[in-house]
């Protein structure tokens, strides 16, 4: 992924917040890479702006965001849903309003494996994801709701749908 030059605004009483200012940098495959500042200077801003993501007051303001020779930010919507959880995915900083409450775990991951590949077996897929992030006892949590969890394992069930059919880029907020 190569990101270059990414601004985002937000519209404010005031006029436009600039939330991400001219953001640069490049990933290559099985790198690790880390957005480092202070509170409120903008990761969570960048890391919603590169899966398009942004709440209704916020806009991409400029930029490239390429993924192998594409450029996201040019996709109509639809292509986006396509890229969204197949090539990138995205673990939210908070589980509990990213996760669906009325769907169990489960489902919610089969859903994601269902969409973006031809696994056969989606439970026992996400059975085993769910094993894998360290979740106990993974096939009864399989039919939890995300009430019945803990935050720690609400979270857990994040990481194992982030990573349901292995995306190019992972990317963890916080």
């Amino acid at each position: 992924m190569k990101v270059e030059n990414l601004s985002t605004v937000i519209d404010v009483a005031a006029g436009e917040l600039r939330a991400v200012d001219r953001v640069s940098f490049e990933l290559k495959a099985g790198e690790c890479f880390a957005l480092v500042g202070e509170s409120g200077c903008g990761k969570s801003m960048t890391a919603l702006s590169l899966m398009r993501l942004l709440p209704e007051a916020a806009r991409v303001d400029g930029g490239q965001v390429e993924l192998g020779g594409i450029d996201l930010l040019r996709l109509p919507e639809a292509a986006m849903r396509a890229v969204r959880g197949k090539r990138v995915s995205m673990i939210f900083q908070e589980p509990a309003t990213a996760l669906n409450p009325v769907l169990t775990v489960g489902a919610q991951i089969s859903e994601v494996i269902k969409k973006h590949s031809r696994e056969k077996y989606p439970r026992e897929k996400a059975v085993g994801l769910l094993r894998a992030v360290g979740l106990p006892d993974p096939e009864r949590r399989y039919d939890a709701y995300p009430f019945q969890l803990s935050g720690g394992q609400r979270q857990r069930v994040m990481i194992a749908g982030a990573l349901a059919v292995e995306p190019e880029v992972l990317i963890a907020d916080e």
